[in-house]
Order: C-alpha cells, then sequence, then structure tokens
C-alpha cells in the first residue's frame, strides 16, 4: 500500500481515533499539555480581533483536532475571565468524526462549566453552513496523511510493516519538483481540507499551530513517539510494538499548507515562530500581568511556567509555528 494509507491506518483509524493521553502520562507533549494559559492566550487573540472590527459578534469558534477538548474548555475559561459578559452569545463547535471522542469533550466540558456552556458537534466540514467562523486547532495539519519521496521514487508498506520504493507518481513528482522538494514528506491532503474549510463558511478565518518550517528541508522527517521516546521511522526494526499504539508525525513544510489554502481562496495573513506570536499577537505577557495582579502568588508562578514552555526556544517556542488564513 501506499504509505499514504499505512498513514492513515496507524493515525487517523487508530491512534488518535480513541482519544490521546498527551503530557506526562501520554507519548508527546504540546502546547495544550503545557496547561491552561495557551487557551487563555486563543481566547485573548479572539476578543482583540472582535475589538478591531475584524471579525463580527455572530462568529462562532470552532476546533478541530480536540481529542479530549481541554483547549476549548481553556478558550472559554479566557473569555469567562477576560470578557465575561460575551460569553453567553458565543457559539462553540467541534469538528469530530469518532463518537468516542465526542463523548469525551462533553464530559470535559461538564466537568469544567456543568450546564453553563453547550458545545455543538459536527462530524465533518461537509455538514457545516455557517456565515462566519473562527477556527483553530493545535496539531492538526502533521497528522493529514502524507507520502514519502526520495528522488523519483516514493514509499510504499507491504503487509509485514516492512518498507519498499517504486517509481513515484506522476502527480506526486510534480508537486515535489514545484515544492523544491527532492527528499522528505509531501501531503496532498491539506488541498482537501482546505476546500471543505472555505465552503463551511463564508468567512473563514483559521490559525494553526504545528512542528515544521516554511521552505522544505530535504530530508526525512518521519518519527514515532513512544513514551515520550523519539525515534526515526527509518531506524526502527520492527514496527509491530509501535504501529497503532503510539504517535507517528513529521515535520510541516508549511509551504505545502500555504499553496493548497490559496488554491481554495485563501490568504496567509501570518507566518511566525510560536514564541513571536504568542508575545506579539496573543498578548501573553497581557494574561501574566493579569494573573499578577488578580491572583496569587502561586498562580503567578504556575502561569510563568506555562510561558516558559510556550516560548523558551529548548521547548515549544521555536519547534511550533503559527500560521493563520483568512476567506472572506
Amino acid at each position: 500500500m501506499k504509505f499514504s494509507e499505512f498513514f492513515d491506518i496507524w493515525v487517523n483509524e487508530n491512534y488518535y481515533k480513541f482519544g490521546v493521553d498527551i503530557g506526562k502520562k501520554g507519548d508527546f507533549y504540546t502546547n495544550v499539555s503545557v496547561g491552561y494559559l495557551f487557551g487563555v492566550c486563543l481566547a485573548n487573540y479572539f476578543l482583540k480581533l472582535l475589538k478591531n472590527g475584524e471579525i463580527s459578534n455572530t462568529c462562532k469558534i470552532v476546533e478541530i483536532g480536540a481529542n479530549s477538548g481541554d483547549m476549548l474548555a481553556d478558550f472559554v475559561q479566557g473569555i469567562f475571565t477576560l470578557k465575561p459578559e460575551i460569553l453567553k452569545n458565543l457559539e462553540f463547535i467541534i469538528i469530530e468524526p469518532h463518537e468516542n471522542l465526542r463523548k469525551k469533550q462533553l464530559e470535559t466540558f461538564a466537568k469544567r462549566f456543568g450546564n453553563d456552556v453547550k458545545i455543538r458537534h459536527y462530524k465533518n466540514l461537509n455538514k457545516c453552513s455557517f456565515k462566519e467562523i473562527f477556527v483553530i486547532s493545535n496539531e492538526l495539519l502533521d497528522a493529514f496523511s502524507c507520502e514519502a519521496i526520495d528522488g523519483e521514487n516514493m514509499l510504499f508498506v507491504d503487509s509485514d510493516l516492512k518498507f519498499y520504493w517504486q517509481k513515484a507518481d506522476q502527480n506526486l513528482l510534480y508537486l515535489a519538483k514545484k515544492f523544491g522538494i527532492k527528499k522528505g514528506e509531501i501531503s496532498a491532503s491539506y488541498a482537501k481540507f482546505a476546500v471543505q474549510l472555505a465552503n463551511a463558511a463564508k468567512k473563514v478565518r483559521f490559525l494553526s499551530f504545528d512542528y515544521g518550517e516554511f521552505e522544505p528541508k530535504n530530508e526525512f522527517s518521519l518519527r514515532v513517539f513512544k513514551d515520550h521516546k523519539v525515534l526515526s521511522l527509518f531506524e526502527i526494526s520492527n514496527l509491530a510494538p509501535y504501529f497503532k499504539t503510539s504517535d507517528l508525525t513529521y515535520s510541516l513544510c508549511f509551504k505545502q499548507v500555504e499553496y493548497a489554502f490559496s488554491e481554495a481562496g485563501f490568504k496567509m495573513l501570518k507566518f511566525k515562530k510560536q514564541s513571536e506570536a504568542l508575545v506579539c499577537d496573543f498578548g501573553v505577557d497581557e494574561i501574566l500581568s493579569l494573573v499578577l495582579e488578580k491572583g496569587s502568588k502561586q498562580a503567578y508562578e504556575n502561569a510563568a511556567k506555562q510561558a516558559k514552555f510556550l516560548l523558551s526556544p529548548e521547548f515549544l517556542g521555536e519547534k511550533f509555528k503559527f500560521i493563520e488564513f483568512l476567506k472572506s
């Protein structure tokens, strides 16, 4: 089978489908596992856009790739803290194809807010037809299936989970040439997603945080995370213990993402290191100042510790990138 098919079976039909423990108990850390601060920063950015008239007060907030729903719950908590009077007029939506994850997300909101805040679920974007949506995501795009290419060849996987290379099809070679990729990962999935997103509402603002660089690095980045250990996919001699039960991912070439979204009618507004975006756009310093003013010493120390993980180059600050698109 093509590597993209193998990737989907591993990641989307199994690993993420059943809900992933993220953080100390899981296979990897991400922004949401650091704590509430990331979600509150997203809420602060939403409020800035609302204040500036860049989004309307009827704009719906949508998360894609929500897992347990904690990031959206942190977003809601941020609205409640920063501008509680508008909370009752906001609508929160999660796009979630898996019933067990929908149940987990509902449990998260019930635990955090009781009956005070409701979320609405849609199985996929094709069922959406809105006027305006503000879409948030974290490590969504690196869960999209990809092919692996080396020169003129593409990667395949046999029934024994062994890799082999064969001549790549012309469409893939065309994309490789277009993006300047001689070795690495190429995804054709972004294009379909961008079109679905564009059709989901008349006005769409899409925000995403993920690993990667804008230009291709011309090297393989496919890797497996298991119990916080990182292994190169091609260095694992026996895939069976990892298949479907650990995280398989790759670093994005955001140039591919930008092309797919522009073809679907989006304009790229921003592309930055996460640290720069959180400081310059999302106002993480404003949140920290508020915690210092209103909270306890312990609360501030906790928030400052979260900020360090989100901003520091040795943690997530430079490895993660922020990208934002608008279709209006």
